[in-house]
């Protein structure tokens, strides 16, 4: 017989590990982490680059209950961040509650027994009572159909499933996209490859990072002073919701501020004005996201870097093609192209209670304060629908959705179920996607924020600070909280 677990967490990254801990904290010992690749850190696995970095400030991109006070710089880079969440494990002795290279590809509620059976890639069966799915919605890397790509004899790799074993010195490389992973690649392997041609679809606007290395004294104040890392993090939340938040307000001086300062640093850096009107983003601010780089504008004042904005027409065996006719040599092929970020959870199938499935509910993209999901039992999705940010930390949020999922789950009887309420869910979007639509992310440019019909699924329209004081205290008479004996037969 399995054994039954009381709570199954999907995925180790930042959110699955900080369930782990609260839930260790709050007196659960019976529970479990599926992690479907070799390591931990999810998106910081994932992710490792050349210049892989966060851009959000270091301190404000850990763990309030695990402050970090080693931070090299002021914007961590990706191998220490996953060092970080590394030693948060060990710190919390979870590391023989993870299973790694288990891939969870399918859950099903069994009604009669009011218990979730997992389903991994190996055909492993799990049964647990509560599924907390942290499955990072930027996960699922895509590569657009681009005509003759199957005809390329090189190297193609999305930067998401960096291939370490590919040399690029003194080679022809090409990166298709001009986003943040791009951004922060091409400064990189610019000075080794033979040539760099980078294509942009959409100039994006982009802001001075202002990044540092922190002294040897400031590391020492944040080790031997903690009241100082506690007092920056306050300052840099603060910061980022009464400052940078308002920039996602269409029209506000702040969206007017950083516009200008971001075409005046263009201005300053690029000097060729062909280029430099290349480089121009002739869109809203924040309607996609807003760049942050202290070397991305140099880049293109090597020789061997090039700009095309033609778009692609096909790929040969050797080359890339543009629409105006251009052949542009290639010996690697870097895929800076995104992630199926409104798909949400492609590859996983749930079948959850009274016909619910996730295909099904994948077309409409609702749930209850960005963790419920109505027909799915005792199921919270950590940072689901309309719980992105275009100003401030992610963390910030997965600690609120934390305080709420342990309100639920310490407080529910043995054997009963919880799911929101049909009413809570229809009432909860309504207002979200009113919102939203006063905010930059429904203008018309278009972006991962939102569907082909104008609809956005992932991100949160008000403060991290709103956000945490909604999530602050379970409102009861939103769910359906469900008694049933329970057996596993």
């Amino acid at each position: 017989m399995q054994k039954e677990l009381d709570i199954a967490i999907i995925g180790a990254g930042f959110a699955g590990i900080a369930a782990a801990i609260k839930l260790q904290e709050a007196g659960f010992g019976n529970f479990r982490i599926f992690e479907k690749t070799k390591g931990i850190s999810g998106t910081w696995y994932d992710n490792s680059y050349p210049g892989a970095a966060c851009d959000v400030p270091s301190h404000l991109y850990c763990y309030s209950f695990a402050p970090n006070p080693d931070w090299s710089r002021v914007y961590s880079p990706q191998g220490e961040i996953r060092e970080y969440v590394e030693n948060v494990v060990d710190r919390y002795n979870l590391s023989t509650r993870i299973q790694l290279q288990t891939e969870i590809i399918g859950a099903d509620f069994d009604e009669k027994t009011q218990l979730w059976w997992l389903t991994a890639r190996s055909g492993e069966k799990i049964c647990a009572r509560f599924v907390v799915w942290s499955v990072s919605f930027l996960g699922t890397p895509v590569i657009p159909d681009f005509n003759g790509l199957e005809n390329f004899q090189g190297e193609v790799f999305h930067t998401a499933r960096w291939d370490h074993s590919v040399d690029l010195a003194k080679k022809n490389v090409v990166i298709v996209g001009s986003a943040a992973s791009a951004l922060q690649i091409g400064p990189k392997i610019a000075p080794v490859v033979k040539s760099l041609t980078m294509f942009q679809r959409t100039a994006n606007y982009v802001m001075p990072r202002d990044d540092r290395k922190y002294s040897a004294f400031e590391k020492w104040l944040f080790r031997r002073v903690p009241l100082i890392n506690h007092m920056l993090r306050a300052w840099l939340d603060a910061r980022q919701d009464k400052f940078f938040f308002r920039a996602m307000r269409p029209g506000s001086w702040v969206n007017r501020f950083i516009r200008k300062r971001s075409l005046n640093y263009l201005r300053r850096k690029i000097k060729d004005k062909s280029l430099r009107q290349k480089l121009t983003a002739n869109i809203d601010v924040g309607c996609k996201r807003i760049l942050i780089s202290d070397d991305f504008y140099d880049m293109f004042c090597c020789k061997n870097v090039s700009l095309q904005t033609e778009g692609i027409a096909k790929f040969g065996s050797d080359y890339v093609e543009t629409k105006a006719g251009t052949r542009v040599n290639a010996d690697i092929v870097i895929m800076a192209t995104g992630f199926a970020a409104t798909e949400f959870m492609p590859g996983v199938q749930i079948n959850g209670a009274d016909g619910a499935s996730l295909e099904s509910w994948r077309k409409d993209l609702r749930a209850l304060k960005g963790l419920m999901v109505r027909g799915f039992p005792n199921t919270f999705f950590m940072l689901g629908p309309n719980t992105g940010l275009g100003h401030s930390s992610m963390i910030l949020m997965i600690e609120s959705q934390l305080k709420y999922l342990i309100d639920i789950v310490t407080r529910l009887q043995p054997n009963q179920t919880v799911s929101p309420k049909a009413e809570a869910v229809a009432s909860y979007n309504k207002q979200l996607q009113a919102e939203l639509a006063q905010m930059v992310w429904a203008t018309s440019c278009q972006s991962w924020y939102k569907r082909a019909d104008g609809f956005i699924p992932t991100m949160w329209p008000r403060t991290t600070a709103a956000y945490r004081k909604m999530m602050s205290r379970v409102d009861w008479s939103e769910l359906d909280v469900v008694d049933k004996p329970a057996t596993i037969s």
